[in-house]
């Protein structure tokens, strides 16, 4: 198990998409289809097994701001700095599980931007698990958790 090194292809359930936009930290790279949270200061960040995280989905389109500052939304304006990740926040999505195979309706821990668990050190919660996958992974709803 290990953090997305680009962006990837990720089984998931079809359904309508929920996008919100949210605000990309200064030096950060969000791949799609990445798992997304924010900081305690409300900026985007790679899913992570870190205290103060709390998580809002999967990237629908992913963001590179390794060379900007904290992200904008902008107001509408051409002109303004925009820099945000498209998050979805519905939807059942397979991920790759580290440690004990969870059971359906179990809570899903975030370990890193690519992988869940039944449990971690600081119990950022994902959503719930659903049903195996392939190759070991699982499906989690992330609308529920």
């Amino acid at each position: 198990m290990a953090n997305l090194a680009k962006d990837a292809m990720r089984n998931h359930s079809v359904h309508s998409p929920q996008i919100v936009p949210l605000p990309v930290k200064a030096g950060s790279v969000i791949y799609t289809n990445a798992i997304v949270a924010t900081d305690g200061n409300g900026l985007a960040v790679r899913g992570a097994d870190t205290a103060g995280l709390t998580c809002h989905g999967v990237a629908y389109k992913g963001y590179d701001n390794s060379a900007g500052a904290n992200g904008a939304l902008g107001t509408g304006n051409q002109f303004d700095a925009v820099r945000y990740v498209q998050v979805d926040q519905v939807g059942e999505w397979e991920f790759a599980v580290s440690g004990t195979a969870p059971k359906p309706g179990q809570s899903a821990y975030v370990v890193d931007d690519n992988t869940v668990a039944t449990s971690s050190t600081n119990s950022i919660k994902l959503g719930r698990f659903t049903r195996p996958g392939n190759d070991g992974g699982w499906f989690v709803d992330v609308e529920r958790r």
